[in-house]
C-alpha cells in the first residue's frame, strides 16, 4: 500500500501541495464572492445616486416653492395693509361727509 502525503506527484519532477491547493481554491471562492458583491454594490450605488439626484431636485423645487410661498405671503400682507389704509381713509372721508358713499351710513 502506498502512503499518502500532503504532496502528490503532478508530472515528472513536480509535486503538487494538496493543502496549498485547497487554500488557493478557497481564496478563489472568496475572490469570486467578493467580485459578485462588488458588482451588486455598484448597481446599488448607481440606484442610490439616481435617488440622491431626484431628492436633490425635489429639495430645490421645494426650496423654490417655499420662497414663492413666502413671497406670496409678503405680497398678501402688503395688500392687506394697503386695503386697511384705504378703508381707513374711506371711513374718515365718510365721517367728514356723511352719505357720500351710500345711504346706509346715514341711518
Amino acid at each position: 500500500m502506498k502512503e499518502h502525503s500532503a504532496f502528490a506527484p503532478y508530472g515528472e519532477g513536480f509535486y503538487y501541495n494538496l493543502g496549498m491547493h485547497n487554500r488557493i481554491k478557497r481564496l478563489e471562492e472568496l475572490v469570486n464572492g467578493a467580485s459578485e458583491l462588488i458588482g451588486r454594490l455598484q448597481e446599488e450605488n448607481e440606484a442610490l445616486s439616481k435617488q440622491v439626484e431626484l431628492l436633490g431636485a425635489a429639495r430645490s423645487k421645494t426650496a423654490s416653492n417655499t420662497a414663492a410661498v413666502r413671497e406670496l405671503a409678503d405680497f398678501k400682507t402688503r395688500m392687506r395693509r394697503r386695503l386697511e389704509r384705504i378703508c381707513a381713509r374711506i371711513e374718515k372721508t365718510n365721517d367728514l361727509q356723511p352719505g357720500l358713499f351710500g345711504d346706509d351710513d346715514a341711518e
